[in-house]
């Protein structure tokens, strides 16, 4: 093989006049072209080579410059179209084509992918390795699981350096704009969740398992002449998430909303709007638009995204929840034009706009209900003993009381006239969180009477005898006492004793006095004070028109 002192010089390259022109070959030649061994510079020699293998070949050295062309306005980059997917208001699951080229003439890989993927099924996953010049195609749906809006940026980061974003919106809510029929009624439901541990001796360990109750709406809807709306609904939706209006909060523009408006003139005081919720607007044609609430004020409401359509005075809008119909729905339809459905929803969107509040009035460190029953109805009372029993079939049963006192349960129905006890009632019950938080109850039962008038700063007061002294010594839940004085004032104080007088007195010792002299009728009501919980978990309140509620609470006396 020859020998040569020098340096060789490419005849191709050689040729080259303008600096840089064949950078792509001095610098980013293919892998077959490269040299199998690398040297600094040649070195003149003389002499017998000792090895018959090949000589190794001479590295070309040089320096230059990199020469734009147009091809540097193609290549050498990553391309995503589009950059934005806009899916609509979906009612099937909806796929769209996103394409991604590697313009770089090397593999790139996608290692990382930032943003919320919630609801969207994607046709990669980082990370995905992309050959050099390839275009690939992938499918991005999304489905009909997951929040009601969804305005996302998903943001692709690649090895070659730099990223690329892909913004993504859509709703998925569909409207039950059936309107409402009053003829029976609104009823929400509110179901929290405690495991309550008794102990033989009555006493119990109460603890919540559910941090916000379960809320559902039930009322019934009348259809005609719409066309099968119903039936539509039902056989294209029925398993899937509804905006459903909360149609006692339902109210009547003011002022007209236009397309592009975002603060919308609306009274939210005591109604069920709150920020990150939904509203919705509609005309009685059955037209209807959702619109999500970024924040609210007592006087008006400012969307995430500006109004659609084009709403005049007078149209209705109500807030809004998301909730789903039962597996099985019935519809009855007594004429072939008429639907009539009792339609129940069960709400996914459980956040409340009422914070658990404590009642005006304590008694020895727990709250109390003051509230007078509203008798419209027998009230039902249950005495409930924890009672042992033990029979063996060959002789007596033997019976072992050990709480040696009843546990009563009363229903008590409340009448709520307005918005303001409405929300007074939500937020103390809130504080209930069903069976976990007892509170301080009259039984609102004359079991007992003043009998005759007694000092400012008396605490030995007469009252009708009963039996006091003989059989409610120290007994559970007959040691403390209310009285409602005439002028709405209430007095709750604890019973030390009872005294026997004759039989037509007895005496009744309370731990301190009521600080005003009064006469027995001066007193609207003088009953025992039971410390109690809730019996249910469940609350409804069923709402005979969108301002008037009624409510039935059942309670039960527990030890304290």
């Amino acid at each position: 093989m020859p020998d040569f002192a020098g340096a060789f010089t490419s005849n191709i390259l050689g040729g080259a006049v303008a600096t840089g022109m064949n950078s792509l070959w001095d610098d980013g030649r293919p892998a077959y072209y490269a040299p199998t061994t690398v040297i600094a510079a040649i070195a003149g020699a003389v002499g017998v080579i000792d090895s018959g293998q090949p000589s190794p070949e001479a590295l070309i050295a040089r320096t230059g410059a990199h020469c734009g062309s147009f091809s540097d306005d193609y290549y050498h980059r990553i391309y995503l179209q589009p950059s934005r997917i806009e899916f609509g208001n979906l009612v099937i699951p909806t796929t769209r084509t996103v394409e991604v080229w590697n313009a770089f003439l090397d593999p790139v890989t996608i290692f990382q992918l930032d943003g919320d993927t919630e609801g969207l099924s994607l046709g990669f996953f980082p990370p995905t390795r992309m050959r050099g010049l390839e275009d690939i195609f992938y499918e991005v749906t999304a489905t009909l699981d997951g929040p009601s809006f969804v305005d996302t940026l998903l943001t692709l980061h690649f090895s070659a350096g730099g990223t690329r974003d892909l913004a993504i919106s859509y709703g998925r809510v569909l409207v039950m704009g059936l309107l409402h029929d009053w003829q029976g009624g609104f009823t929400e439901r509110l179901e929290w969740l405690t495991d309550v541990l008794t102990m033989r001796d009555g006493g119990e360990q109460r603890v919540r398992l559910r941090t916000d109750p379960r809320r559902s709406f039930e009322f019934d809807v009348l259809e005609y002449g719409n066309g099968g709306q119903l039936d539509l609904l039902m056989n294209v939706w029925q398993s899937r998430v509804y905006a459903v209006p909360v149609w006692t909060d339902k109210a009547w523009l003011a002022a007209a909303i236009h397309p592009g408006d975002t603060v919308l003139a609306v009274s939210t005081t005591d109604l069920d709007y709150h920020a990150g919720g939904l509203a919705i607007v509609g005309s009685s044609a059955g037209a209807s638009e959702a619109l999500e609430v970024l924040s609210l004020t007592a006087g008006t409401i400012t969307l995430k995204r500006p109004a659609l359509g084009n709403w005049p005075a007078g149209s209705w809008i109500a807030p809004a929840r998301l909730g789903r119909l039962p597996a099985q729905q019935t519809v009855t339809r007594p004429t072939a034009a008429i639907s009539q459905a009792k339609l129940r929803f069960e709400l996914e969107d459980l956040a409340s706009p009422v914070a658990a509040t404590s009642s005006p009035i304590q008694y020895r460190g727990y709250d109390t209900l003051l509230l007078h029953p509203n008798r419209v109805e027998d009230v039902s009372i249950d005495y409930q003993r924890l009672a042992d029993v033990f029979d063996v079939e060959t002789g007596t049963p033997a019976v072992i009381d050990s709480p040696n006192r009843p546990f009563i349960v009363r229903r008590h129905q409340y009448l709520l006239p307005d918005r303001t006890r409405l929300t007074a009632m939500r937020g103390w019950l809130a504080a209930r969180a069903g069976r976990q938080v007892p509170f301080w109850v009259p039984t609102w039962e004359r079991g007992l009477e003043v009998a005759q008038p007694f000092a400012l700063d008396a605490t030995e007061i007469l009252v009708q005898g009963r039996g006091f002294a003989t059989y409610y010594q120290a007994m559970p839940g007959r040691r403390d006492v209310a009285f409602l004085h005439n002028d709405g004032t209430w007095f709750l104080r604890s019973i030390t004793g009872f005294e026997f007088v004759d039989g037509v007195v007895e005496r009744m010792r309370i731990d301190a006095a009521l600080g005003r002299a009064c006469v027995p009728s001066d007193f609207r009501i003088v009953c025992f004070l039971e410390l109690a919980r809730l019996e249910s978990d469940a609350v409804e309140f069923f709402f005979e028109t969108d301002r008037v509620v009624r409510v039935t609470l059942p309670i039960r006396s527990i030890n304290g």
